[in-house]
């Protein structure tokens, strides 16, 4: 037992140890998951330097949806590795959600109880993102692993709005 968990202790000081050479190592495409609230699947192209446009594929609230960022990164600069990005950005996103409304109806039920109305539909929603997170640059591997909070507004429907400011999620993708 004592070995294994020494034997734990240094491959996890070998991987945050790791340095690579040329420090200019980038990647141009990425995919896979994002995990979270709002999970589903993930597609990153660098643009210039480290300009980014990200699409994720993601089912929030029992529907699909579809949101385009522009995200910019920068190095965040540790003494001991140099594989850590910080990157922020903003977004749109379009698709369908089901949604779970109280119709502010009251309806009488004759036995002297009130029943309430519910709209339990799917809506047509768009909106805007924001997106700030932080990735490990895994280049010998060739994986990312990021996580981040993406805020969003939502306009469901037309008629509704709903903010959420703390939609976090992990994402691991495949360099390539």
């Amino acid at each position: 037992m004592k070995n294994r968990l020494l034997g734990y202790l240094l491959l996890l000081a070998l991987m945050s140890s790791f340095h690579f050479t040329i420090e200019a190592q980038t990647y141009e495409h990425s995919a896979g998951v994002r995990l979270g609230n709002t999970a589903g699947l993930t597609y990153k192209k660098f643009l210039i330097d480290e300009q980014a446009i990200e699409i994720l594929l993601s089912g929030r609230n029992e529907g699909l949806q579809v949101t385009v960022s522009y995200l910019t990164h920068k190095p965040l600069e540790f003494s001991f590795n140099s594989n850590f990005y910080v990157f922020y950005g903003v977004g749109a996103h379009i698709g369908l959600e089901h949604f779970n409304n109280l119709n502010k109806s009251i309806v009488p039920d004759g036995n002297g109880l009130n029943t309430f109305v519910f709209d339990n539909r799917n809506y047509f929603t768009m909106g805007i993102d924001g997106t700030v997170g932080i990735e490990y640059r895994w280049l010998s591997v060739p994986i990312t692993i990021s996580f981040d909070i993406k805020p969003y507004f939502n306009y469901i429907g037309m008629r509704f709005t709903r903010t959420k400011f703390w939609d976090a999620g992990l994402s691991f993708k495949y360099i390539f």
